[in-house]
């Protein structure tokens, strides 16, 4: 029962953990880069080597007191992804959060690319009063437990500090001396917390146990996306920086320029480091044969003491460090013959590759320059030609216009015609119908008067100054009947 209410327990705190987790926003911006954006932006600050384990490899053109997560750079602790190396190099914003840090004996410390962002790619060691970090190796992998495994950097990787200084933004006035590292790792013990939150890598000390150690005023801030890369800005409790989302798919992407691996120089160095191991051991090996020969010297030797023992030890004591630094001397006399060769080579590739530039430049210029002219007279041809058509159609439009504005004033002329004519035929109908009508009315006035004749008289007959007639004799007055010139006179 208690088994069954303790997976039911775990159960609900996973869903309850991945629930909350769906609901929170992801920990990069919707930028996309590829693996050129870092071969890019980082060839000015260093030189890209083609390494025959992890493939490209960027060194900074620092020095050599450089160290990854320690040089020119502090802590802060973050709200949303916890402790964050807050970089002072401009080119801070890639190395120390996308991929991971090594160390190589030819040439010192080297970064190789990688695809997820976090705000630092270290592992945390606690104990008595240090904090110490170190960063995580290619050999580095996330396991499924959530731990880190067995890996284990070595002890010239990691960096120690007071508990106190840990968030100071002058942290790297408190490290503790490199030689001491073997010394408090085995007095210390690995911060196994690690876990994987808005799909981001972060571990590290707590925040509530950095607060009690620490000796000014903790606090967290907060993490703002920055547009483009450059150096991380942290000001006013806030850090901004560019962390974009990187493609996957890398394989067609190379820097533009790429340094060979030297592997015979490493070689040689790996054989001086074991011929000095070795020459130490059969020195002592030799040692001790011939002490067991020398019978008559350890007679002497334990007759007279100290006395005599001493002054052996101390020549051989100085024997072996003339030896050692006569080995380190040649070793970097080499390395740097080595590496002036090496530079010497570049500069002569790069003086050849420019000079073999410049006749290849001028033998592709030329037939683009032919190509360039002849292209130029079709081009020439062509536009002449597209010039007439539209000329010809420009032409033909205007005519087409011509035309059709003189039918529209042919039809607004014949309109006005027809319109004059129909003025004038409503005119005449109108006369007509006046005249009609006044014949009407003149028709129906003529029945209602009656025609009044009466007589002429005498004197009427002799008007229209006409002299008067005497009437003939012998007859009668035709007037009285009403005949002769006189008639009768119509009235009205």
């Amino acid at each position: 029962m208690k088994r069954c209410k303790a997976i039911s327990t775990s159960t609900i705190l996973m869903v309850l953990l991945f629930g909350s987790a769906s609901h929170k926003a992801t920990a990069q911006v919707s930028v996309q880069v590829s693996y050129q954006t870092f071969y890019n932006e980082l060839e000015p600050y260093g030189n890209w080597i083609d390494y025959p384990e992890y493939g490209y490899v960027w060194r900074p053109d620092i020095g050599a007191g450089f160290r990854p997560y320690s040089t020119n750079g502090h802590w802060v602790f973050t709200d949303d992804f916890g402790w964050m190396w807050v970089s002072n190099y401009s080119w801070g914003w890639a190395p120390f959060h996308y991929g991971r840090w090594f160390y190589d004996d030819y040439y010192g410390w080297l970064w190789m690319p990688g695809y997820e962002w976090s705000p630092a790619w270290v592992c945390w060691r606690s104990g008595g009063s240090y904090y110490g970090w170190a960063p995580l190796g290619p050999q580095f992998q996330l396991s499924v437990n959530l731990s880190f495994g067995h890996y284990n950097p070595p002890a010239n990787y990691w960096c120690f500090v007071d508990r106190q200084y840990i968030a100071s933004p002058r942290v790297s006035n408190y490290y503790v001396n490199v030689q001491r590292n073997t010394t408090i790792i085995n007095n210390t013990t690995i911060i196994n917390n690690y876990h994987h939150e808005r799909n981001v890598f972060r571990t590290g000390p707590g925040h509530r146990e950095v607060a009690r150690y620490a000796r000014d005023p903790f606090r967290s801030v907060s993490v703002r996306d920055a547009a483009r890369p450059g150096r991380t800005n942290y000001r006013n409790n806030e850090v901004a920086i560019y962390r974009p989302r990187v493609n996957r798919d890398n394989a067609r992407y190379a820097p533009e320029r790429v340094q060979r691996f030297n592997r015979d120089q490493q070689q040689n160095m790996a054989d001086g480091r074991r011929e000095n191991r070795r020459f130490e051991t059969n020195h002592g090996n030799n040692d001790r044969r011939f002490a067991d020969r020398s019978q008559p010297d350890r007679m002497m030797r334990q007759r007279s003491g100290e006395d005599v023992r001493r002054p052996f030890e101390e020549r051989a004591d100085q024997q072996r460090m003339t030896r050692d630094r006569n080995a380190q001397a040649e070793n970097n006399r080499r390395f740097f013959e080595e590496r002036d060769r090496q530079q010497r080579m570049m500069r002569e590739r790069n003086n050849q590759a420019e000079n073999n530039r410049h006749p290849f430049e001028a033998r592709r210029q030329q037939p683009e320059r032919m190509i360039r002219e002849r292209s130029g007279d079709n081009d020439r041809r062509q536009f002449e030609e597209r010039r007439q058509q539209q000329e010809r159609l420009i032409r033909e439009r205007n005519a087409q216009a011509e035309n059709s504005r003189r039918l529209f004033e042919e039809r607004d002329r014949q309109q006005r015609i027809m319109q004059e004519r129909n003025n004038q035929a409503e005119n005449n109908r109108r006369q007509f119908e006046e005249r009609r009508q006044q014949q009407e009315r003149l028709m129906r006035e003529r029945p209602q008067q009656q025609p009044q004749f009466e007589r002429r008289s005498q004197e009427d007959r002799g008007g229209f100054g006409r002299e008067q007639r005497t009437a003939p004799q012998g007859g009668e007055n035709r007037g009285d009947r009403g005949q002769g010139r006189g008639g009768w006179i119509r009235q009205g």
